[in-house]
């Protein structure tokens, strides 16, 4: 442009100047101006020439020095342009730097007003950065100084400090306003805006967020604190277990050290010290050959290797000599110290001096030993009496004692069996405590255990009125391996204690088949009661020894307050645990599980089938009591009976006669006898006296609880006729026989009673005409093995010593020998080891008859050559038993044998129930005779002797008559008298009136007279 403008300056003023002449030119060509030039005089026309073109030359110049010119504004507009382009672009790249940026940034003027603030500023302070007095700005953004409590002066702030000239470095504000309620810690940094000459335009701050790092570093601080507390704390703990540990060391009553892996003590009691004769020295750096004899340190640093070669501690006793002298033991416990990694750094050891404990220990066992030996002998010296008393009172029972005589003797009987009693219990107690108690592992018959049960326990069950239940599966196994004298013995208990503490209600005796394999069945035995029951309390202390429920316990049921404490060692022994539930007035459960093997040869034992005319069989089962009806319906359903339950008299004829109106009659009638409102004997009465049924009368099956005597006594005077009498307490085999028998068929199998008695009569015969010697030094037990044994028709010699036995072994032949095993001279022990120095005697069976009953015993004979072992008292059964295993009697001595006579028993005889007493005497009919005749001659006056001793005032006497007559009814299956009696006794305790003691004794004579008489048929005591 400017270019062009120079240009067309010129062109005017060319044309100008040529006016000025007076010649216009073609503008066309220069050319033409020639040859005019050429036609005019040269002279004329060079000076005009010049000066225009020197005008022209200096117009040139300027439009060319314009033209420069111009150009050079336009370039410099053009780099202004670009210039500002470029700035702008700057500005644009420097404000999305400032917006992109995550510290804040403030910038202000030389007045302090802030001309820009980017984003991140205004996102820091949380508040608008508007128009605002400089002096407000801590009120308004909340600026605080570090304490967060003080306000930052306004001109202190760092961006009016940079503003007076001032540079700031990490200055720390908190900010705490509407926005930032729980606060903002800021780090600012600001300067001074200068220019070139050095002037200060304003300021600029740049503020980044502090606030994690500040609240990182309070929870530093924070935890620094706590982790100084902690380890503070950890310290002073570990200082007080330093402290504890060190007091522990130097105060426990043993020598406490620890050894480096050369041997060298690195740490020590002072006890150690003083041990090794070194009391007050520091044994630190030394080894035990520095302190002790060679022998000992070289065992002691071979244990220590080999802790720290296995890593596991042992135990060591050695003997060093004390302070005084006197050797002194010590008991070691060497164990290894290892790092994190288990490997063994060090060896450590307790070394406890146990001289005294060793010297006390020594002495135990021989008070252990001379209270095992003093138990043994007055278990002998006692038993050997006792055994007398027991067999000779037994024998003199026999022999025609006069009335008063026989009350005497049978007394002295009963009183010795419960001494004897009390006497095992003694003994197994202490054979508990010594841990020697020793348990046999034998076939044997459940059913015999439960049988012995019913009889034990029945007849007390009886005299209270109380209802004994068996309830036992009737598939149970019967032929078991076990310990069945334990067994009876833990029942027996449970079962008397039960009865013991029942007024009223039953004890109910449960066998139940927990588990069965091939060879074992674990059983569950559970015996219930309703009695008394007991309170936490009393469950606590139940099986303490010599502890009772409460103190008045022995007081009133009596007993020593050992059975249960015995139950319980002897249930643990075979494998179980007993336990105990029970409620004050609530009764009590007992219950324990044991597992049995079952015998090879009888895996599993049945019931034998029922028979086409009992199986399916309706039955009618009448009794009073729930649970008793409850558990023979349960028996009946599990033998394919089809029960129903009656629960009097009344109830059963109605029920009968529904049954035969529907055309489904009962086939059979389980009564119970005695129950209220009607009677079994009086419901059989109406029911055979029944008119107009469409069926036959069912079967009537009498259920009795040892009364078997008077109930067929009360059968025979109403004329009534019964199929069968079970006696409680019933099992499944009992009412399956008594219910074949009802109804006219075959039994499944022999009584366990008549089995009982069939084997005491074979192992008797087979004995017959036997030559045995008796090796016996006391005269009564001399007199008494000889009376059993010459009953059975053995031939007995006798020996009073070991001595005497072996000279009458060297001139007579014996089938056996029954060996005391403490006698003068020589004993049996002896006795027999010399006996079997001879070869001609090493077969012959010497069997050990003594009194010895301690835990060893039978193996202490077994060991002196002995083939078995009789225990005093003798037990006439298990006697004979054991000697038909052994003897063989020599044909040649059997001719002229004495038999047993004169054992006839009487028939059926109203108020006697003969099984019941011959179950009591173990089957032994001549015993029962012989007692049944001394009964018949002491009591046939009772009434008399009763009557006279009331006239005398003498009631002490009178009540004992009644509690004789009692004892000897019971024992011998007269369950009428023995009820009567009990009356009659309890009356003269209270004391009754006369006319109430009248009637008694009138019931009393009543139910004797029949007896009596019936026994006169016996004939005279001989």
């Amino acid at each position: 442009m400017i270019a062009l403008g120079l240009f067309l300056s010129g062109t005017a003023l060319g044309g100008a100047l040529g006016q000025a002449t007076g010649a216009s030119l073609p503008v066309g060509s220069a050319s033409a101006v020639a040859p005019l030039a050429q036609s005019t005089t040269r002279a004329e026309s060079e000076q005009p020439q010049r000066w225009l073109w020197a005008g022209l030359t200096v117009t040139l110049a300027l439009l060319a020095s314009a033209a420069a010119l111009l150009v050079r504004q336009r370039r410099a507009l053009q780099r202004l342009a670009a210039g500002h382009a470029e700035l702008q672009s700057q500005l644009r790249i420097q404000r999305s730097i400032l917006d992109s940026m995550g510290e804040g940034v403030f910038v202000a003027d030389a007045q302090g007003k802030l001309v820009l603030v980017n984003p991140a500023a205004e996102r820091l302070i949380g508040i608008d950065f508007t128009s605002g007095q400089v002096g407000e700005r801590s009120q308004r953004y909340g600026l605080y100084l570090p304490d967060q409590a003080t306000p930052y002066p306004a001109a202190e702030l760092p961006l009016a400090r940079a503003v007076r000239g001032e540079s700031c470095d990490d200055v720390e504000v908190f900010v705490a306003n509407t926005a930032l309620k729980e606060g903002r810690w800021l780090n600012v940094t600001a300067r001074p805006l200068v220019d070139e000459a050095g002037q200060v335009h304003g300021g600029v701050a740049v503020v980044s967020d502090l606030t994690a790092r500040k609240r990182a570093e309070e929870e530093v601080r924070t935890l620094n604190i706590d982790l100084e507390r902690r380890v503070h704390m950890r310290t002073t703990e570990l200082e007080r277990s330093r402290n504890a540990l060190q007091a522990i060391i130097e105060n426990v009553p043993a020598a406490v050290y620890v050894k480096d892996l050369e041997g060298r003590y690195v740490r020590h009691n002072a006890r150690l010290a003083r041990v090794v004769g070194h009391e007050g020295e520091s044994l630190v750096g030394k080894r035990d050959d520095d302190l002790i004899d060679s022998a000992t340190a070289a065992r002691v640093a071979a244990e220590d290797r080999q802790v720290a070669a296995e890593g596991q501690g042992l135990r060591a006793e050695h003997e060093r000599p004390g302070p005084d002298g006197d050797v002194r033991t010590f008991q070691t416990h060497v164990f290894p110290l290892q790092d994190a990694s288990g490997k063994t750094y060090a060896v450590g050891g307790i070394s406890l001096d146990i001289t005294d404990l060793k010297r006390a220990q020594r002495a135990a066992e021989a008070a252990t030993r001379a209270k095992s030996e003093f138990l043994a002998n007055m278990s002998h010296e006692i038993r050997t009496p006792m055994n007398a008393i027991l067999g000779m009172s037994h024998l003199a029972l026999q022999s025609g004692l006069d009335p008063r005589q026989s009350n005497y003797i049978q007394k002295v009987h009963a009183s010795a069996k419960s001494l004897l009693g009390i006497i095992n219990d003694i003994l197994d107690f202490s054979k508990i405590e010594a841990g020697k108690l020793d348990l046999e592992l034998i076939p044997f018959n459940l059913g015999d255990v439960m049988d012995n049960l019913g009889n034990m326990v029945g007849m007390k069950a009886q005299e209270k009125g109380l209802e004994l239940l068996f309830v036992e599966p009737p598939h149970l196994p019967t032929a078991l391996v076990g310990d069945p004298s334990r067994l009876s013995q833990v029942l027996l208990n449970l079962g008397n204690n039960a009865v013991k503490f029942t007024e009223q209600g039953e004890v109910v005796v449960s066998i139940e088949v927990m588990d069965h394999d091939s060879t074992s069945v674990q059983l569950r035995f559970v015996v219930r009661d309703t009695g008394v029951g007991m309170s936490d309390e009393q469950l606590h202390r139940l099986f303490q020894p010599f502890a009772q429920a409460d103190a008045s316990t022995s007081r009133r049921y009596g007993g020593t307050g050992l059975g249960l404490t015995i139950c319980r060692h002897l249930v643990h022994l075979m494998g179980g645990e007993i336990e105990v539930v029970s409620a004050p007035g609530r009764g009590s459960s007992f219950q324990f599980s044991l597992r049995l093997g079952l015998q090879a040869e009888t895996v599993a034992l049945a019931l034998t089938p029922l028979r086409d005319g009992l199986h399916g069989a309706r039955v009618l089962i009448v009794d009073d009591n729930a649970c008793a009806r409850e558990v023979l319906v349960s028996m009946a359903t599990a033998l394919s009976l089809r029960p129903d339950a009656a629960v009097d008299g009344l109830d059963a004829l109605r029920q009968v006669a529904l049954a035969d109106e529907g055309d489904d009659p009962y086939d059979l009638l389980l009564l119970d006898w005695q129950m209220p409102v009607m009677d079994g004997l009086e419901c059989a009465r109406r029911l055979a006296q029944r008119t107009g049924a469409r069926h036959a009368t069912p079967a009537v099956l009498m259920l009795t609880a040892f009364s078997r005597d008077e109930v067929l006594q009360r059968l025979d005077q109403q004329q009534l006729a019964v199929g069968a009498l079970l006696a409680k307490p019933i099992t499944p085999s009992t009412m399956l026989d008594a219910c074949n028998a009802a109804l006219g068929l075959s039994l499944s199998s022999p009584t366990r009673a008549a089995l009982r008695e069939e084997a005491l009569d074979s192992h008797r015969a087979s004995l017959r005409g036997a030559h045995v010697l008796l090796v016996e030094d006391n005269a009564i037990n001399q007199e008494l093995a000889v009376d059993l044994l010459s009953d059975a028709g053995v031939v007995v010699s006798v020996a009073c010593d070991g001595q005497e036995a072996l000279e009458l072994i060297a001139r007579q032949r014996f089938d056996c020998v029954l060996m005391d095993c403490q006698m003068p001279v020589m004993d049996g022990y002896t006795a027999t080891r010399r006996l079997r120095q001879h070869p001609q005697w090493k077969t012959l069976p010497v069997i050990a008859m003594t009194a010895n009953a301690m835990v060893g015993d039978r193996d202490k004979v077994l060991a002196a050559g002995m083939d078995d072992h009789i225990a005093k008292p003798i037990k006439v059964e298990e006697m004979f038993a054991t000697l038909s295993r052994w003897v063989r009697p020599d044909a040649r001595h059997t001719t002229g044998a004495p038999t047993a006579t004169n054992a006839e028993l009487p028939g059926v005889l109203p108020g006697l129930d003969l099984q019941a007493g011959l179950d009591g005497l173990e089957g032994d009919r001549r015993l029962y005779n012989r007692l049944l005749r001394m009964f018949r001659d002491r009591e046939g006056d009772f009434p008399e002797r009763f009557n006279s001793a009331r006239a005398a005032g003498d009631m002490a006497a009178a009540t004992r008559m009644a509690h004789d007559l009692k004892s000897e009814a019971g024992s011998l299956g007269m369950a009428p008298i023995q009820q009567a009696a009990t009356a009659l006794e309890e009356a003269c305790q209270q004391p009754a009136e006369e006319t109430r003691l009248d009637a008694l004794l009138l019931d009393v004579s009543r139910r004797l007279a029949p007896v009596i008489e019936g026994l006169k048929s016996l004939g005279k005591l001989s």
